[in-house]
């Protein structure tokens, strides 16, 4: 973000401050940047992906079926797991990927209820050649940042999606 967005960003706490002076409105100097940001990535991460014919979903299922390890498969209910998504939204993705020749479902014998997903051929060498359009996509966007800061901003962030993810925040409107 350029000098002006983040001028932007105190306009608008100055202005929140002045309408609701009782309202503690500090937190729009984080939030509001990493909710631009957050745009910003996907936006970049959507045009890599589509150069080569894919969106994020299909990133999520190839990058966690890959970083499994060979085979590169996993079960189905793991793979909702791991790409935090429903089973409903699991099964589409699955779906389309298919159609693409990216993944195919593998039946465990001998009682074939269990049900894999698998990378083939085709998914490993096309997910190989895109991860690294995507990472210098990626890597383009921390343009300007030291790699002190970059490990400082690292070290902040990891930190703070651990106490959201771990549920250990305290909600408005919520008891302990």
């Amino acid at each position: 973000m350029d000098a002006g967005a983040g001028d932007q960003v105190g306009r608008i706490i100055a202005a929140w401050r002045r309408e609701r002076p009782d309202v503690d409105v500090s937190s729009i100097g984080i939030i509001t940047p990493v909710w631009r940001l957050g745009a910003i990535v996907m936006d970049n991460r959507a045009h890599v992906l589509a150069a080569h014919g894919l969106e994020q979903s299909h990133l999520d299922v190839l990058g966690t079926l890959r970083r499994s390890g060979a085979p590169y498969r996993l079960t189905a209910g793991e793979l909702s797991r791991r790409c935090r998504v429903t089973p409903g939204a699991t099964t589409q993705r699955v779906q389309a990927m298919e159609k693409l020749g990216l993944v195919e479902r593998v039946r465990e014998e001998p009682d074939r209820r269990t049900v894999h997903v698998q990378l083939t051929p085709e998914g490993l060498t096309r997910l190989d050649e895109i991860f690294a359009d995507v990472m210098a996509g990626d890597e383009s966007l921390l343009v300007g940042l030291s790699p002190p800061q970059r490990t400082s901003l690292e070290q902040l962030l990891r930190a703070w999606l651990d106490v959201l993810e771990t549920g250990s925040m305290e909600r408005p409107g919520t008891t302990p």
